[in-house]
């Protein structure tokens, strides 16, 4: 009982935090649009003795994705970003404060566990058991311990000054394009008589269209997946905007084609004949996932019903694989 006190105490964090003024914030359920607009582009060209000679490449690759958002009821706390160190500080004080009370309310509630315990769901006992105790405590230093714990728990109860308001994500759509290829020409032995004693190879991939979204979005064990995790915070006391961007739900499908000489039997897996049906995960971080690696903070300009900025991300990786993916993103609330 004790540690459930001082968590419920804790978080109620009492009036340690400044309050800003109302219209700082949106009414709850107001809406928003998250925008952004991905582009990768990689090109280059590469030789490698015995392997290929040369080896170029051409990707382009790009995603829009517009995220419909709620606005959350304005908070003390953050939901969306890490608390700050004077945050942590004050919720451990909070905790402790509530840990102190909690012990000198022990011996307190010890006798009103025994009161539940003789009068069990018979309210009149309790309220006639309460009264005798309450008698019998008068003047007395317990008494005295009750009050000052009374005063604790209302100082430790009283409402936070709201600083943070989170957006949540309750709808996203978007679009897709990819254009790539890839031109070779292979010094494999195996290539001997050909021109030059070379192979040659092209790879394009094409595909473009709605970005789709898996039946399993939609699952009633996983409500509300459909609208995807991109969320969107604003801190009054300083004036940051937190922004957690979308990505797509699933794959991309594309076509790829590949034209070659190679002869048979130059890869242990037969190259493909014709069109062919793929999927691409579009990598939108550094590491290469799918997904933005944390939400990021940048300063307000203005008021912050409307603000926009840009990023560069290095995306590592071989070949197509490398190159610069520009992030240019909007919030505009209504």
């Amino acid at each position: 009982m004790k540690r459930a006190f001082a968590v419920s105490a804790g978080l109620a964090l009492a009036a340690s935090f400044p309050t800003h003024a109302a219209e700082s914030f949106a009414p709850p359920a107001a809406k928003a649009t998250l925008s952004v607009d991905y582009t990768y582009q990689s090109a280059g060209r590469k030789s490698s003795a015995g392997m290929y000679d040369p080896y170029e490449w051409r990707v382009k690759r790009a995603m829009s994705i517009a995220v419909d958002l709620a606005a959350q009821a304005a908070m003390a706390m953050p939901m969306v970003q890490a608390a700050d160190a004077k945050q942590m500080a004050g919720l451990a004080s909070q905790v402790g404060k509530a840990q102190a009370v909690a012990t000198k309310m022990a011996p307190l509630m010890a006798d009103v566990q025994k009161i539940m315990a003789k009068c069990g769901d018979d309210e009149a006992c309790m309220t006639r058991e309460a009264e005798k105790m309450g008698a019998a405590m008068a003047g007395t230093p317990q008494m005295a311990v009750a009050m000052d714990t009374r005063k604790d728990i209302a100082e430790l109860t009283k409402p936070a000054g709201a600083r943070y308001q989170a957006w949540r994500a309750t709808a996203q759509r978007g679009t897709y394009a990819i254009d790539e290829s890839v031109r070779m020409s292979i010094p494999d032995p195996i290539c001997a008589g050909k021109p030059r004693n070379r192979c040659t190879r092209s790879e394009a991939r094409k595909g473009a269209g709605v970005i789709p979204v898996p039946p399993e979005a939609y699952s009633k064990d996983n409500q509300g997946a459909a609208a995807g995790l991109a969320a969107v915070e604003v801190d009054a006391e300083r004036n940051t905007i937190t922004i957690g961007l979308p990505n797509a739900l699933g794959m991309l499908p594309y076509t790829e084609t590949i034209v070659t000489d190679e002869p048979a039997g130059t890869h242990d897996k037969p190259t493909p004949v014709g069109p062919q049906a793929r999927q691409l995960l579009f990598r939108v971080s550094a590491s290469g996932s799918g997904m933005m690696e944390q939400p990021f903070t940048v300063p307000l300009k203005g008021g912050w019903r409307d603000q926009a900025g840009e990023r560069l991300v290095k995306l590592k990786g071989k070949f197509g694989d490398e190159g610069t993916l520009t992030v240019r993103w909007r919030f505009a609330a209504r």
